[in-house]
């Protein structure tokens, strides 16, 4: 039975941070997220939500930067196995990769706040606001998917991809969304070194294909940094607390 594109791409964090692809397994990495300029708005709401909403992030496509895809034929419309042809190298239609970014952000918003416990649901596109629960809502500011054979082959940085989202969380109890916090993040690919220096040519042809994952992993890796910051707040009823400040503030 085939698995779904959804359930395909959500293992590739599997695939990254455990070591099971064999060739390029000793030079791939993990990239990591940067919190950056989050603010708290004003005071969080006293009680819990019963639900938290998630609605599809906003995406301007002046600010998505597709990869062009190696194979020199027109892009493909993305489908049931459209990550395959895009491990191959096969182009993809700019608006139908577009969505599925926007699609895999919520998704894995959703799971990973179920598995923290939380009751999380998609707030679809024309669906009325509801009148009490939180709101998770964003928009993608950079999107990048940079150049994949220079990510494979040299590595250090070179042809990485960028993934830029500001999101806010709101309290609907409220009326009118207002957001009481909002944070911003930036995530690139690995800066490991690339294939080349391994004279591995199945090394190469693994790391290829794995690269053609790298924005999808980033989009996880993001979502997962924003559930956590949401689940903490949850449990806590006060903003995450960050390791570094305190030390300062002990200091």
């Amino acid at each position: 039975m085939l698995v779904s594109i959804t359930h395909a791409v959500r293992r590739t964090k599997f695939w990254y941070c455990t070591g099971l692809i064999a060739g390029c397994l000793t030079l791939f990495g993990c990239s990591s997220v940067s919190v950056q300029n989050e603010r708290e708005l004003r005071a969080m709401p006293a009680a819990a939500p019963k639900t938290i909403y998630v609605a599809d992030f906003e995406l301007n496509a002046q600010y998505f930067h597709s990869e062009s895809g190696i194979l020199p034929i027109a892009p493909q419309p993305s489908g049931p196995l459209g990550v395959i042809p895009r491990l191959l190298g096969v182009p993809q239609d700019p608006g139908a990769r577009a969505r599925e970014l926007v699609n895999l952000m919520s998704s894995t918003l959703i799971e990973d706040l179920t598995n923290a416990g939380l009751n999380a649901r998609h707030l679809r596109v024309g669906e009325d606001p509801p009148g009490e629960g939180w709101l998770v809502r964003g928009t993608f500011m950079q999107i990048d998917e940079g150049n994949r054979l220079r990510r494979a082959l040299i590595g250090f940085g070179n042809g990485k991809t960028e993934l830029q989202v500001v999101v806010s969380v709101s309290d609907m109890a409220e009326g009118l969304p207002k957001p009481f916090y909002e944070m911003g993040t930036i995530t690139y690919s690995s800066e490991r070194p690339g294939a080349v220096i391994s004279f591995n040519p199945y090394a190469a042809a693994s790391r290829f294909v794995l690269c053609g994952l790298d924005l999808d992993t980033n989009v996880m890796q993001t979502a997962s940094r924003i559930a956590s910051d949401i689940a903490e707040r949850f449990r806590t009823g006060s903003p995450p607390r960050d390791l570094g400040t305190e030390l300062l503030r002990l200091l």
